[in-house]
């Protein structure tokens, strides 16, 4: 069983959107069309990443900015990330485990979020939370796990924390298949295939959209190699809450999530607190001591 959307996804939206309808341009009735949308999902019981996908698709289309709204955003932190990479990855490799400390940078570089309608980090902050520890933390069982596996697959998330998976993916012993799967479509600060690509990671993992409209990857929606790629994965890395939200409750043993606690449902759902950081398998639903 997936998220249950909760009372505050439904103030969540409404602060979101009416940032993202004023990126594009749009009036406030346009807003109240798409957010009317949107809150008829969630009613209905839709988890957030399905319940603003139709109105996301709408306001690509009524944009009158371009349907990458956050195009500067994703570029501006993308590069930023790219001018510390040789430097942390100097800096990383006088480390015991480099991969660990790559991981745990990645984890945290999921605050360039824009879906909570929150100030995004100035790069120095970012940086700074990289030695921060993991409120829950299960990096090593994950690289243990990549000893058991020919094919990983990374499931991306936000353009920016998209370096610090290169990295990853850059200092990893792991010798297998490695596969990089990216939203389909420009949807807030999410990356597509064109931004993975600006991020380097297509030297280091091969490259796959989800071919689903959709913030999040959600395995009965996939088809064709995405799904195939998905299926045959021995390990899974899921990016970010869209990812989480998409996953949740499948019990899946080959996942492992990577993000930040920022909203009360996710919170509440996985017993950790707000502004938490996560390195976990969510196995069993609920409790952070549940083998999350």
């Amino acid at each position: 069983m997936g998220l249950n959307p909760g009372i505050e996804c439904f103030n969540c939206f409404r602060h979101g959107f009416s940032d993202f309808v004023s990126r594009a341009g749009l009036s406030s009735a346009e807003y109240e069309k798409l957010i009317a949308i949107v809150e008829e999902n969630l009613r209905q019981g839709a988890t957030p990443p399905l319940a603003g996908s139709e109105s996301w698709a709408l306001l690509r289309k009524a944009s009158v900015t371009g349907n990458d709204i956050f195009l500067l955003e994703k570029e501006h932190f993308t590069r930023q990330m790219l001018l510390h990479y040789e430097r942390l990855k100097n800096s990383f490799l006088q480390l015991d485990n480099p991969q660990f400390m790559a991981l745990t940078a990645g984890t945290w570089c999921n605050l360039i979020d824009v879906g909570q309608g929150v100030p995004l980090p100035e790069t120095e902050e970012l940086l700074n939370t990289f030695s921060s520890p993991l409120s829950v933390d299960e990096t090593e069982s994950f690289l243990n796990s990549l000893h058991e596996t020919d094919v990983l697959l990374v499931l991306g998330d936000n353009a920016g924390e998209t370096v610090m998976d290169k990295l990853f993916l850059d200092l990893t012993s792991f010798k297998g298949k490695k596969y990089y799967m990216t939203r389909t479509l420009p949807v807030m600060n999410d990356a597509t295939l064109k931004d993975a690509e600006m991020a380097g990671l297509h030297k280091v993992a091969e490259l796959i959209s989800s071919g689903i409209d959709v913030p999040a990857i959600i395995p009965d929606m996939l088809s064709g190699r995405a799904r195939n790629i998905y299926e045959s994965a021995g390990i899974i890395l899921a990016k970010g809450q869209g990812n989480l939200e998409g996953l949740f409750g499948l019990n899946d043993p080959r996942v492992y999530h990577s993000f930040v606690v920022k909203c009360p449902v996710v919170s509440r759902a996985t017993g950790i607190a707000l502004g938490g950081g996560v390195f976990s398998r969510f196995t069993n639903t609920g409790g952070k001591n549940a083998n999350l």
